[in-house]
């Protein structure tokens, strides 16, 4: 069997002596060193032992392998923590919860939010992060213009949603009966965004919003031809449908609480 060992005396002035496993065994250089470098003191070797408890041979293992050894040892443990942690927060939260915010982070950050048919035939589609973008600037729909790049800061916007994302799971580290209503603040958001976005892309806001008569003709017209140039996309569906769950959740367990019954974990 082969095991790993660490030399404690070199073969200079005689036998060598290996420790494994907390024993020592003595070794001689001649028959038994395989390696091109004489023993030192402090080497890590690869130690062959027969069935009598004797070392048949010994073997340098360089630092590269074991930097290399050391590395993938690093890499299981922090695995297993990783494993650990995930598995504490599944059990404290639900699985069912940790889905539904990874679908609603998705919604928000991957999947097209809406479609903006262009005058000239062009399609230009945002997710609802991006949308943060476009109403934190100064004029939303000259930003909307820009093909959708995406690249406007979400400013406040963005630390709402950030927090908005974590107000479900508020009720595990606040234990307050207002704390489940935590579970409405995704919906709330959404639909606090989807307002001001529409009035960021009316043609009211296209034309500075002042001294503008909604029931002009052509004011009229034209927002009928904003409002047919604009498709919710499939990230708004997916989106709703998991702060709906969320949402649902809260306020059942609210009012649970308020009656006295004890919410229900999800």
């Amino acid at each position: 069997m082969t095991k790993r060992g660490k030399i404690l005396r070199d073969t200079s002035a005689g036998n060598g002596l290996v420790v494994i496993e907390g024993q020592q065994y003595p070794f001689m250089l001649e028959g038994t060193w395989r390696s091109e470098v004489p023993p030192a003191v402090g080497m890590t070797v690869d130690a062959e032992i027969n069935d009598a408890g004797q070392i048949v041979s010994l073997l340098v293992v360089q630092d590269s392998q074991l930097t290399k050894e050391q590395a993938q040892a690093a890499l299981l443990a922090a695995k297993g923590k990783g494993a650990e942690m995930f598995s504490g927060l599944v059990a404290r939260v639900g699985a069912v919860n940790l889905v539904a915010l990874l679908v609603l982070i998705i919604g928000w950050i991957f999947l097209n939010a809406v479609s903006i048919q262009s005058p000239m035939g062009g399609n230009m589609s945002f997710t609802f992060w991006q949308l943060l973008g476009f109403i934190n600037a100064k004029n939303a729909l000259d930003v909307a213009m820009q093909a959708g790049t995406g690249s406007a800061s979400t400013g406040i916007y963005g630390l709402l949603a950030f927090v908005c994302l974590l107000g479900p799971f508020v009720r595990y580290f606040w234990k307050d009966k207002l704390a489940v209503l935590g579970g409405v603040l995704p919906l709330l958001f959404m639909l606090i965004v989807g307002l001001i976005a529409h009035s960021s892309l009316s043609p009211a806001a296209a034309l500075g919003g002042t001294g503008i008569d909604p029931n002009d003709p052509m004011v009229k017209e034209m927002t009928k031809q904003v409002s047919q140039a604009i498709s919710i996309g499939a990230g708004v569906y997916l989106s709703v449908l998991a702060c709906l769950y969320f949402a649902g959740i809260g306020v059942k367990d609210f009012l649970a609480a308020k009656t006295g019954a004890a919410p229900k974990a999800f």
